[in-house]
């Protein structure tokens, strides 16, 4: 059986160590069991004509229509233009060196037109389910273009981001799903909202980045050019800068005295308080950003993988705040919600307690294999089995019954809500002209008790005068 892997790997916008490692351990698991796969070089559709080598070219000739994006983009990638380069060609090294891929690269349009040749085309883990704002579901990563029909598909470890199912795009995505063969995903909260609409009961792996050890990434490891031989702080933003953890992080390094290390792509223009030893550093690759994780005396991050990987080498760590709930469901599974701190108090962290590893280690050691089962089993059984869908279309007719019954629901409440909200404005709206019209009222006393005032008086004025003028002695 031929199998293409697709997944967030060379073709990311924010260009992130990640997404082209997790691919290239999930080959290498497949590999080490006698599975050949490979790695489908595809260029999703949201990726658009970005240049990922030169953003700053691609924002001169695509402004953001939001100006105060536009002006931070053109000022980041001003001041990372050189390193953005170096870090691209670093990247495209470690695939080029690690990844056996498809010779020619694939776009949505040519999966629709064109065949690969794949027997099973499996798409893998990370946010490779997000709906996008501008261009909605990729469909290829719903393993849904043409080139796919009646071939099996297979979903490991799948997730969707910080992103949510709205009608009509909870009946498309269901409509993609029915099509899979085996479905299986990375958060509880998504496989519970699959699971309330479907019978496929979907199991929740981890990412595939725990099927390898420790030992396995020391070997891909590079020492990088500054190293900090007395220690250091690492900080790991993850495509949302936090100024919370930045302050947590920075409060740490300098009770700790230690040098304060930002990997990140947010230039080092922050205003810290004067004697803090802060490097931001981006020109890296794969290879170093491991090695900082690894090295570490202690780790500060809103990066879903950075906690994986501190986990894996064993580094004390904090997670920051992140939209979505990833980094709290590893947590979790890690036993270790604890460390996340939403503050920004360097005390929270000076706080705690050192992370029990034996502890961490025991409680992955099931979850792994239930991974690592999970994987090999379902690819094994598909060996000798057709394409066989995970839904009928009867069972699709009941799940778009659920959600029309729920849409219902969801309306009922939304035009609750709007009468509610209808009926409080108009409740303000009359208390307001009640007010108004008290107060008109009130006015309007005041104008009749100032008047018959004014006209007592005048008419006192008058008798006094005529009183005066008739008595008055003659000349």
């Amino acid at each position: 059986m031929k199998i293409g892997i697709l997944s967030c790997n060379a073709h990311t916008r924010v260009l992130n160590f990640a997404s082209p490692l997790h691919s290239y351990v999930f080959q290498k698991f497949l590999e080490d069991h006698g599975i050949d796969a490979l790695i489908i070089d595809y260029v999703p559709k949201y990726f658009g004509e970005f240049d990922v080598r030169h953003p700053l070219l691609y924002y001169l000739d695509h402004p953001d229509p939001k100006e105060e994006k536009q002006k931070d983009m053109i000022y980041r990638w001003s001041k990372f233009f050189y390193e953005r380069e170096s870090r691209y060609e670093r990247i495209e090294h470690f695939i080029r060196t690690h990844y056996r891929t498809t010779d020619e690269v694939w776009t949505p349009e040519r999966m629709e037109e064109e065949d690969p040749g794949f027997d099973c085309y499996m798409a893998v883990t990370d946010v490779v389910w997000t709906l996008h704002k501008k261009t909605g579901f990729e469909p290829v990563y719903m393993l849904s273009a043409k080139c796919m029909e009646g071939k099996k598909k297979v979903a490991i470890s799948c997730s969707r981001g910080a992103s949510k199912y709205r009608n009509p795009r909870d009946i498309e995505f269901f409509g993609y799903l029915s099509d899979m063969d085996v479905v299986s995903v990375r958060e509880k909260s998504f496989a519970d909202y699959i699971n309330g609409y479907t019978d496929l009961n979907v199991p929740v792996l981890l990412d595939p980045v725990f099927l390898q050890p420790a030992s396995f990434y020391d070997d891909l490891m590079k020492e990088p050019e500054k190293t900090y031989p007395e220690g250091f702080v690492l900080l790991y933003f993850a495509m949302n800068k936090s100024d919370d953890l930045l302050n947590m992080a920075q409060g740490y390094a300098q009770k700790k005295g230690l040098t304060l290390v930002e990997l990140s792509d947010f230039p080092q223009d922050r205003d810290l308080p004067e004697g803090t030893r802060h490097d931001v550093l981006y020109d890296l690759g794969i290879e170093e950003w491991l090695w900082y994780m690894k090295h570490a005396s202690f780790t500060f991050t809103n990066s879903f993988h950075c906690v994986c990987f501190s986990s894996i080498f064993h580094t004390q760590f904090v997670a920051g705040a992140r939209p979505g709930d990833k980094v709290p469901n590893i947590l979790e599974r890690l036993g270790l919600m604890e460390r996340r701190l939403l503050g920004s108090d360097p005390q929270d962290a000076l706080a705690l307690e050192d992370i029990d590893y034996d502890l961490v280690d025991e409680r992955m050691k099931g979850q792994i294999k239930e991974t690592e089962d999970f994987v090999l089993d379902t690819i094994h059984r598909l060996e000798n089995e057709p394409h066989r869908p995970c839904m009928s279309q009867e069972d699709l007719k009941k799940t778009y019954e659920k959600l029309d019954e729920q849409h219902r629901i969801e309306q009922e409440i939304a035009a609750k809500k709007a009468a509610e909200k209808e009926a409080e404005r108009r409740r303000r709206e009359e208390e307001k002209a009640a007010k108004e019209a008290a107060r008109k009222a009130a006015e309007e006393a005041r104008q009749r008790e100032y008047m018959r005032f004014k006209n007592r008086s005048r008419r006192a004025v008058i008798k006094g005068v005529k009183y005066l003028l008739h008595y008055k002695d003659p000349i």
